[in-house]
């Protein structure tokens, strides 16, 4: 058996523990062992993945602009118990002292995984701040730290790792899915509707946490003029965060309470998909954008920023348009209800999106 731990960031409803947690059925448990290295054991806890697979998590107390000593104590004690692998998922540049130790004490495979494009805070002195903080370890970030690089797209790739990282040694690991289980079916479209009320609505929607990286306040405020034209419009927002208190705050204040439903995060979001007309992402800034996936599964139409990278539009069902209100405004105006969607299993497959081909890939990663 192969012990593989992955370092994950505190918020349990993220797309780095999505993509831990979609490969998992796919990867024999028996073969390779995941253990979790969080510093939020307890939501980690709480999980349904948790209570199946029942998986060790090592929590850790220190950071390394805290007390670099006391997380080197921690790190050695828990690398020290003998992995095969630390796979560490990253977003940003703070610091690297935990892939230090793991190389110090010669882990087969120290794997730095980019799963982001930016900085994910409101405060924009502080995110300039974090920047330059990024940068600074990214130029001094190189091969005597990890033993193997990966992004989950070409943009994630750049943003983390300087021309000191040769191109041909970062491997592109694709956030996959299950593709069936996205499927189009109209009886669970007309269920999830009529309870919702929303059976004779254009419905708009939106996956994603209630952050400054995902641009709700601007989907708010398009969605608000296009109703005004168009008032058969209905949007659900899918998610929890930070900022979720100030979205539903936006909504009342511009009086669309009656059309806009604010969801916390669900579990079967591939229901919530099948409800839809247009799935729409105004995102500042993607690693890469699992979400555009799932809507694409199951055959819905798609608006998606510019600013978001260009290789999540795998089909021909994804628009990208930029941040500009009059634009999206025009463009959710005109929308209609869709009789027929396409499935695009094998198009979704060839490109690598298939969680089945995926899994194989990351299993050869840990050999």
């Amino acid at each position: 058996m192969k012990k593989i731990l992955h370092m994950t960031p505190p918020d349990i409803n993220n797309g780095v523990y999505r993509y831990i947690f979609n490969h998992m059925p796919y990867i024999d448990q028996s073969e390779y062992r995941f253990d979790f290295l969080t510093r939020n054991a307890q939501d980690l806890k709480a999980t349904k993945e948790y209570q199946q697979y029942n998986f060790t998590i090592r929590s850790f107390r220190n950071t390394e602009r805290d007390s670099k000593t006391g997380l080197r104590e921690e790190m050695m004690d828990i690398l020290g118990s003998g992995y095969d692998a630390i796979h560490l998922h990253t977003s940003f540049w703070r610091g690297f002292l935990i892939e230090e130790v793991a190389m110090e004490l010669q882990i087969p495979h120290v794997i730095v995984h980019s799963h982001s494009s930016g900085i994910d805070f409101v405060d924009q002195e502080e995110r300039n701040r974090l920047l330059r903080i990024h940068e600074d370890y990214k130029s001094a970030f190189d091969l005597s730290r990890a033993t193997d690089v990966c992004a989950c797209s070409i943009l994630a790739a750049e943003w983390l790792f300087g021309p000191q990282i040769p191109q041909e040694k970062i491997k592109i690991l694709p956030n996959a899915i299950e593709v069936e289980k996205y499927h189009y079916q109209p009886k669970i479209r007309k269920e999830v509707r009529e309870n919702l009320g929303i059976d004779n609505r254009i419905v708009i929607g939106n996956v994603g946490r209630y952050c400054h990286q995902k641009n709700h306040r601007f989907m708010v405020r398009v969605f608000a003029k296009a109703l005004r034209k168009n008032p058969n419009l209905f949007l659900i927002l899918i998610g929890q965060g930070e900022l979720e208190a100030e979205i539903r705050a936006l909504v009342k204040q511009l009086d669309i309470d009656d059309s806009v439903l604010c969801l916390g995060w669900q579990t079967n979001v591939e229901d919530y998909l099948q409800a839809m007309d247009i799935f729409c992402l105004p995102s500042f800034f993607e690693g890469f954008p699992i979400s555009v996936i799932e809507a694409q599964a199951a055959g819905l139409s798609c608006i998606v920023a510019d600013t978001v990278t260009k290789e999540a539009g795998i089909t021909d069902f994804v628009r990208f348009m930029p941040l500009e209100e009059e634009i999206w405004c025009q463009a959710l105006a005109e929308c209609k209800t869709e009789g027929h969607r396409e499935r695009v299993d094998e198009l979704i497959g060839s490109k690598g999106y298939d969680i089945k081909v995926a899994a194989g890939r990351l299993k050869e990663l840990y050999c």
